[in-house]
């Protein structure tokens, strides 16, 4: 597991951090209704089609069961079928061996420099850092890959990388690296900016001696890689160069082409609000002596990283995911903090399990407590993972091996000592009702709560008056 250059369990701190950083609130904030707000669109428009949001999802979710049930098949029909269309496929069982098979690979074609379309799976590796040690020049070319690549950080969004930067850090950027003045420039212009990343990455895709890219879906039947963007350096850097790597997990696999034209009803739209991404590659073998383009070497690399170990346990469901990123476009806590206060490669909910479960649960402790506990990243997965319940297998287990803080541990037992004696719950209840009205002094708001004050360092308690549940539903019902 290449999980050392996690900073998952400096969540709190990192979270402390985030949330008083004006430039990445702001940043937030602007994403956040462009996300929903696409998503939502796109998914009214589905009865349009003819189609139903839950019926899509049941279907989806079977289609990633079925596979995952038969996983082993399915990989030996994939690697099969690959092989007899002319593509090597090697097998990687962590960050580690993944660095080395690519190194291999490109020292075996003296490869100099690589460009490379987005990749989770070589953030979970640090590719770009073994390939550099190498003396091999990574070059990303997805543009909210290229901005992070030139600041030197790491992805905030598995669909938008760059979402934390604002304009205007991208301009400077822009200017500091690109060796042009900011002051020729005198406002920040999209357009321009996208223009001058346009410029200089089309003289690496022309240099590059190889292609690196993941892939969204592996086909089994026909040896296939399905590839989904919405900018077209993917299919520069799967067709320019000679020598083709896709790096991606071995959970990414689906039986059949009609399979991933079903999840394709529903990535795009669960991602960025369309009904279909504007590029969609399926990438089959080798170029053959009549086409003029594509490589002329494809090697597949199938990484376990710790998926293997997922397969029948509790967790499995999570081998689900399909990264659209939905669940994380719409939690409270995922806008608040941005995705680089959870450490590692994945942010949002699905990091919330899939960090703990691939890095170790006593390496990201307050992962799987980063939740409202809302829901709303369940109620829009679109293959029905179920990842608040997932969150919580994760705090019992903290809490059966004793990893939790022992004053959090005391608490739990007073708590459910208090819940099993209901007289005694009900009293103290009631005084508890009556001193939080006293402190909110008639206004219904605590601002400052002296015993707990991180609940009100960014927002007021509510207080819904000096009466408990139990006193206002007994006075509703005699009414």
């Amino acid at each position: 597991m290449k999980a050392g250059h996690s900073q998952a369990m400096f969540f709190q701190s990192r979270a402390a951090e985030k949330v008083r950083n004006p430039v990445l609130q702001k940043a937030l904030q602007k994403a956040k209704p462009l996300f929903s707000g696409k998503r939502a669109k796109s998914m009214a428009a589905l009865p349009d089609d003819g189609l139903e949001f839950e019926q899509l999802r049941d279907a989806c979710a079977g289609i990633r069961d079925r596979a995952l049930t038969d996983l082993d098949v399915w990989l030996e029909i994939f690697e099969d079928n690959a092989r007899a269309r002319g593509a090597e496929v090697l097998w990687a069982r962590d960050g580690d061996e993944i660095c080395k098979l690519v190194i291999d690979v490109a020292q075996r074609h003296g490869v100099r420099k690589v460009t490379k379309s987005k990749s989770m799976l070589s953030e979970e590796a640090q590719l770009n850092e073994a390939l550099a040690a190498a003396g091999i020049e990574p070059v990303e070319t997805d543009l909210g890959e290229y901005i992070i690549q030139l600041a030197g950080e790491a992805p905030s969004h598995i669909i938008a990388p760059a979402v934390h930067k604002s304009l205007e850090e991208v301009e400077a950027l822009f200017a500091k690296t690109h060796g042009r003045p900011q002051e020729e420039r005198t406002s920040a212009d999209i357009p321009a900016l996208t223009r001058e990343a346009r410029g200089v990455l089309r003289q690496h895709f022309l240099s590059a001696d190889m292609g690196i890219s993941g892939a969204n879906f592996l086909i089994a039947e026909s040896g296939t890689a399905a590839l989904v963007t919405n900018e077209g350096n993917g299919r520069m850097v799967t067709t320019l160069p000679k020598l083709h790597v896709v790096i991606t997990g071995i959970e990414k696999v689906v039986p059949t082409l009609e399979d991933f034209a079903t999840l394709m009803r529903l990535l795009p739209r669960s991602a960025t609000g369309q009904t279909i991404s504007n590029y969609v590659s399926l990438l089959t073998g080798t170029r053959s002596e009549e086409e003029v383009e594509g490589p002329t070497k494809t090697v597949f690399i199938l990484v376990d990283n710790g998926r293997a170990s997922l397969v029948g346990s509790a967790y499995q469901e999570m081998l689900r995911c399909i990264r659209c990123g939905a669940c994380m476009n719409h939690c409270p806590v995922y806008f608040s903090l941005g995705g680089h206060a959870y450490g590692w490669v994945y942010p949002g909910p699905m990091g919330s399990v899939l960090t703990p479960l691939y890095t170790g649960i006593e390496n990201a402790l307050d992962l799987p407590h980063a939740s409202t506990g809302c829901r709303q990243c369940s109620s829009v997965c679109p293959v029905r993972i179920p990842l608040p319940d997932l969150m919580h297998g994760l705090r019992e287990i903290q809490h059966e091996r004793g990893l939790r803080p022992w004053g959090e541990r005391l608490g739990l037992r007073a708590w459910a000592w208090l819940a099993t004696r209901p007289a005694l719950y009900r009293a103290l209840t009631r005084l508890a009702a009556r001193y939080l009205n006293w402190l909110a002094d008639g206004s219904g708001r605590i601002r400052i709560f002296g015993f707990a004050p991180g609940w009100t360092a960014a927002r007021d308690l509510p207080v819904a008056g000096n009466r408990t549940f139990f006193e206002q539903y007994a006075a509703r019902k005699r009414d």
